[in-house]
């Protein structure tokens, strides 16, 4: 899971340079950009159990849509997934330099999980705070 964390956060690093180097775009517009660009390669079986679908941005959160293959929602229990993943989640977030970044512009992550059925199952959102850290101010009003 971290190595997917990372690798969408390089590539969101990349993305964001190259497009600087054209015109100036908005936070929202770069973070639009990044999520099409990560969705051409979607949906990629992460392991046996788990497809990330798609990635889909809304203002200033970026939402990773993923999907439990072989389960449904009546076989899982949400509240132990959640204590399962969520520490995984928050650290592979918290701790990537890239992430921390983009939380620290203002930036939101979420993390939602669904069945093999596209029932919902969990979801997980970080921020700056979530991550212990704090928002650069003037950084959020230079990407509006």
């Amino acid at each position: 899971m971290k190595k997917i964390i990372l690798s969408l956060f390089c590539l969101y690093t990349f993305v964001v340079a190259k497009v600087d180097m054209n015109k100036p775009v908005s936070f929202e517009e770069s973070l639009k950009i990044s999520a099409d660009v990560m969705n051409k390669s979607l949906p990629i079986m992460v392991d046996s159990e788990l497809r990330h679908d798609k990635v889909e941005t809304k203002e200033t959160t970026m939402t990773f849509k993923f999907t439990l293959v072989h389960f449904t929602k009546e076989e899982m229990d949400a509240d132990k997934l959640k204590a399962l993943m969520e520490a995984d989640i928050k650290e592979g977030i918290c701790s990537d330099e890239d992430s921390r970044i983009m939380l620290q512009r203002g930036m939101k992550v979420v993390y939602d999980y669904s069945d093999k059925n596209k029932k919902h199952i969990a979801r997980f959102d970080y921020d700056a705070k979530a991550c212990g850290l704090t928002i650069n101010l003037a950084m959020m009003k230079e990407n509006m």
